[in-house]
């Protein structure tokens, strides 16, 4: 007997793929959000310092370059704060500063909070918010005291400016929980 219908074809034994939901992930930081995080060591290693992060985006000028994109960081923890900037790509090293720097921060009342640093925030760039003249007293206190957006200008003694928002909406409750 000849029959013309094609033959069964075989079972699929193939199991479908599932996606893994045990695996975790690092988190990733959230513009314009105050990020609660640790620390990282030289070699990736965490630190159990509990900090603050903030990671907003802004523009900068120079002498050879006007309104280029900027990548501005905030970190701070109950001792010590400091601003890294990160010009033209955020992938790009944080600037470092051969002289002071002056920080102009402006919520929307028109309140102003002036800081002055000669420091870097590590040996590889950024500012440190200093401690020995107050500084990072008076930026805790303001930022604990605002809700709101609040602009950051920064100039260095090359006539560079920096120029980005950050925003004090959820600072306190993540202040108090480092």
């Amino acid at each position: 007997m000849v029959s013309c219908s094609s033959p069964k074809p075989p079972e699929n034994t193939a199991k479908p793929k599932t996606r893994s939901t045990n695996k975790s992930a690092a988190p990733k930081a959230s513009p314009g959000k105050w990020d609660i995080t640790t620390y990282s060591g030289t070699q990736g290693e965490t630190s159990p310092r509990k900090c603050l992060k903030f990671d907003t985006n802004g523009r900068f000028s120079n002498s050879t370059v006007k309104n280029d994109y900027l990548n501005a960081v905030i970190i701070m923890d109950k001792v010590n704060a400091g601003i890294l900037l990160h010009q033209s790509k955020k992938s790009s090293p944080a600037e470092k500063f051969n002289g002071p720097v002056h920080i102009l921060m402006k919520n929307r009342a028109g309140n102003e909070l002036e800081l002055t640093s000669s420091r870097g925030w590590n040996k590889s760039g950024g500012i440190m918010i200093e401690r020995n003249n107050n500084d990072y007293s008076q930026f805790r206190i303001y930022m604990l005291q605002n809700d709101g957006p609040i602009d950051v200008e920064i100039h260095d003694d090359s006539s560079s400016v920096y120029h980005f928002e950050i925003t004090a909406a959820g600072f306190t409750e993540a202040f108090s929980q480092i």
